[in-house]
């Protein structure tokens, strides 16, 4: 069976590499598509979000502090496949 891309699959694969970045996390009740975990991260250079909806969407914003443009702007639904945006992201957050 994959592996679940969700906020604790974040905290494990994805959090531990945000070295210079200010990492927030956030829970809210209710959501657009239910409740919602939201990672927040922001550095000098780049800055922006992941939300993990518990009916499954997901949602990815990166923003380009330097450039001032956006990077990166995804909504996924439930039975779209996740794991290509969050390496995206993740090499976004990289190279920065």
């Amino acid at each position: 069976m994959a592996e679940v891309q969700d906020i604790e699959w974040f905290k494990k694969v994805i959090a531990p590499s945000l070295n210079g970045y200010e990492v927030t996390y956030k829970f809210y009740e209710t959501g657009d598509f239910g409740s919602l975990n939201q990672v927040e991260f922001n550095s000098d250079n780049i800055g922006g979000n992941v939300d993990f909806w518990s009916l499954g969407w997901l949602g990815i914003f990166v923003w380009d502090y330097k450039r001032g443009k956006q990077l990166l702007n995804i909504l996924l639904e439930p039975t779209e496949k996740k794991v290509n945006a969050l390496e995206e992201l993740r090499s976004l957050l990289d190279k920065s």
